[in-house]
């Protein structure tokens, strides 16, 4: 709980792992394509992982999450670490683990996941991504109680700058949250590969 507020609480905790794959002597990031069919994010791609369970540490739910998705077992990953937290979809905190996936065979549950595929780290270096910033704002609506503050509905509301990046991958387009952790992760390579 917020020492200030409990309405400035987080909605929930997640973890998610950047899998990184040994491919013909390069190191590849794995993504997964989410089913079209699902109501959350239908067609994102994304990296594996998902929400804590009750008393489950980040680093237990990456690897629970992952040998689901993944249809692997937890001993099939070697966790390098994490990065920092992040704010995801929603307001979640999600911690992201770079990790290496071993003797990956293509697996996937396909409730969840549409496809798998892997891109080499290389060619982040000579892709930069499209970047597009909007802003914000708070949304109007009826419900709000707008009779309660000075100018109303005239209230001059900030917004918050987003800056959402594209890679356009020739299999997918890696975007949002997604785009974001592949930056960071970038950004910090040099201390998680081996």
């Amino acid at each position: 709980m917020h020492p200030l507020s409990d309405d400035l609480q987080i909605a929930h905790r997640a973890a998610i792992l950047i899998p990184l794959l040994k491919k013909e002597n390069e190191w590849h990031l794995l993504f997964e394509v989410r089913a079209y069919d699902l109501d959350v994010q239908p067609g994102d791609v994304c990296f594996p992982g998902g929400g804590l369970e009750e008393k489950e540490t980040p680093r237990d739910a990456v690897l629970r999450e992952c040998a689901e998705e993944l249809l692997t077992d937890p001993a099939q990953i070697t966790l390098l670490g994490a990065l920092p937290d992040m704010i995801g979809p929603r307001d979640t905190v999600v911690t992201p683990f770079a990790g290496i996936l071993h003797d990956y065979r293509g697996t996937f549950f396909r409730g969840e996941t549409d496809r798998v595929f892997s891109v080499p780290l290389s060619w982040f270096d000579t892709h930069e991504p499209r970047i597009h910033r909007m802003r914000s704002a708070m949304p109007r609506d009826d419900t709000f109680p707008y009779e309660l503050i000075h100018r109303g509905r005239d209230y001059p509301f900030q917004g918050r700058d987003i800056t959402t990046y594209f890679y356009e991958h020739e299999e997918a387009v890696i975007w949002g949250f997604t785009a974001k952790v592949v930056r960071v992760f970038l950004s910090l390579k040099e201390s998680f590969l081996p």
